[in-house]
């Protein structure tokens, strides 16, 4: 008896060793190919706003060209390299996966369609994010070395939330969200046993980032954040009922453009993303800065360079933007613009308290970048995620009491 439990344990330990070299293999897997993903998204859209359109002399045509360039080769991809039923990229299909072990969902050739169709998207200046495709290529790298290995489905499962951790923390510089966002949101807290190799897959993605790249977080905001006092709590709770409004109007919103784009079944397949993508190009001629990644707006927003008049404009043009560039049929994700819609709001909220209460709240800004964590709270479910995403994107600790407060309200008003 005793020999067999003492097999049992010498077993028990090599096979957490053995997952735990997994989630190196895994990590630096997933970080060098999420550095890859955002350095080409990067160069690229560096190339088509910056050399291209000045050997072109395009000026602020741009703004219209180039996005809508972007939605006529994405339309095309769509109609002719993705399948109906491939045609998702982001946390769903992961998420399915991580449920449907076994299935192989993400096949290397459509994973890689897909990544070139969100960097067309994104870095034509398009309002879509870069998390959604980043988890779906880190899921996608984790589950093809689970399959091919002959792995069980556990460890398969283990490997999916190890890419997943392992690409965001790679393009976000954030290793702890990374891995609290995979347990919270991937696996809906149904796995927290496969915290250690996830995390440790999200710390090895991390550290090869910054030893290639260096500390380079994906927002870069500065500035002074923080709470007077416990009073000022419930301005927070409020900013968490009303940011799950606007949560529910986003993902609605989107809904709705989606259903109405597939009912246009009297428009080709490859129009409605150049459709979509003229639309944005119109605003951003006349509103260049709802393309954060040209002219870097998140941080801009939180760290309170605009007034009331342009966060007004800003917040209704980045809905419509987003809701006619994902909606049509353009390939990114829903994160980052929510991000910018949160900042937005919570700008304009602290902006108002700052009016009304200015010896009651520590600063209007602390309201911006608590309402980017409030949002992804709100349309997510994960306010714990969330609320580590803000202190590390901050590195600022002192914001953790009233993003928690905030964040779980959102998420709880939204359910």
């Amino acid at each position: 008896m005793e020999g067999k439990t003492s097999t049992e344990n010498r077993n028990g330990r090599y096979d957490r060793l053995s997952v735990s070299l997994l989630a190196v293999l895994v990590g630096v897997a997933t970080g060098l190919a999420g550095m890859l993903f955002n350095w080409s998204l990067d160069e690229i859209h560096r190339l088509l706003y910056g050399g291209v359109s000045e050997f072109l002399s395009m000026s602020r045509n741009r703004f219209l060209v180039i996005p809508m360039l972007a939605g006529l080769s994405v339309g095309l991809i769509n109609m002719y390299m993705i399948k109906d039923d491939e045609s998702g990229c982001g946390v769903t299909e992961v998420i399915e996966e991580i449920k449907l072990i076994n299935r192989f969902l993400m096949k290397p050739k459509s994973v890689i369609i897909k990544m070139l169709a969100t960097i067309i998207t994104i870095s034509g200046g398009l309002s879509a994010g870069r998390h959604g495709p980043i988890v779906h290529l880190g899921g996608a790298i984790g589950s093809n070395i689970g399959y091919r290995a002959g792995f069980s489905r556990r460890k398969i499962r283990i490997l999916i939330g190890c890419g997943v951790a392992g690409s965001v923390a790679a393009v976000f510089d954030t290793p702890v969200f990374a891995t609290i966002f995979v347990l919270e949101v991937m696996m809906n807290r149904d796995f927290f046993e496969y915290f250690t190799p996830i995390f440790i897959s999200s710390i090895t993605a991390a550290f090869i980032g910054r030893v290639i790249i260096g500390h380079t977080p994906f927002l870069v905001i500065e500035g002074v954040y923080g709470i007077k006092d416990y009073g000022e709590i419930g301005f927070y709770v409020l900013l968490g009922i009303l940011m799950s409004i606007v949560s529910l109007a986003y993902i609605c919103g989107l809904e709705k453009t989606k259903k109405f784009f597939r009912e246009m079944t009297e428009m080709p397949k490859f129009a409605k993303p150049l459709f979509g993508a003229t639309v944005v190009g119109i605003i951003g001629y006349f509103l260049p800065l709802i393309y954060d990644i040209e002219f870097n707006t998140i941080p801009r927003i939180v760290q309170g360079e605009f007034g009331m008049k342009m966060l007004m404009m800003l917040l209704v043009a980045k809905f419509i933007a987003t809701f006619m560039t994902l909606g049509s049929g353009n390939i990114g994700g829903v994160f980052v613009p929510g991000l910018y819609i949160g900042a937005t709001f919570g700008s304009i909220y602290g902006n108002l308290l700052e009016r009304f209460f200015p010896e009651q709240i520590f600063g209007g800004d602390t309201y911006s970048i608590i309402g980017v964590g409030v949002m992804f709270a709100s349309f997510a479910e994960a306010p714990i995620a969330a609320s580590l995403m803000v202190v590390e994107l901050t590195d600022n600790y002192a914001i953790l009491f009233p993003a928690l407060i905030a964040c779980a309200v959102g998420s709880i008003t939204t359910e």
